[in-house]
């Protein structure tokens, strides 16, 4: 098993500086009152499927690479950028290991991402979706929290 290099010094100085701010952010909503949280990409990853002669296949899943990043969002904040290969979240592999809950709008998530032969850790303080459900015809945005909503505007 090959061993991937470790991230650079100064990626982990910038997720170390930036850790304690994100924290405090987590802090402020209880997780009973927060949604499923958004870092504001769209993904595509793919699988390769290996016939077998005696048994079923086998299906190897890709890791998801990043698309688009919605201007705004908090994986712009945090530097993910198109063509970004999602692999880690948390310290745990997303094929071999994924989270077992999802993560909440508030959230603060490591996530190392593969861009150029390296491996960059990347702090995303996750948001919420605005409007918060999935409906025909409406495109959704990932906000950061405590920004300004169209659905929650005042009068």
């Amino acid at each position: 098993m090959r061993l991937s290099p470790p991230a650079s010094p100064l990626a982990l100085t910038l997720a170390t500086l930036l850790l304690p701010a994100a924290l405090a952010a987590q802090a402020a909503a209880p997780a009973a009152s927060r949604p499923p949280g958004c870092r504001g990409t769209t993904s595509q990853s793919s699988s390769f499927t290996l016939a077998r002669e005696n048994g079923p296949p086998v299906v190897f899943p890709s890791y998801g690479a990043v698309e688009t990043v919605q201007p705004g969002s908090p994986a712009e904040a945090a530097g993910m950028r198109p063509g970004d290969v999602v692999v880690l979240q948390d310290g745990r592999d997303l094929i071999g290991n994924p989270p077992a809950q999802p993560a909440l709008a508030g959230d603060t998530v490591v996530f190392v991402v593969r861009r150029n032969g390296a491996e960059v850790p990347l702090t995303v303080v996750l948001g919420q979706w605005d409007p918060p459900q999935e409906a025909e015809g409406v495109t959704r945005v990932c906000r950061p929290m405590g920004s300004q909503t169209a659905s929650a505007k005042p009068d």
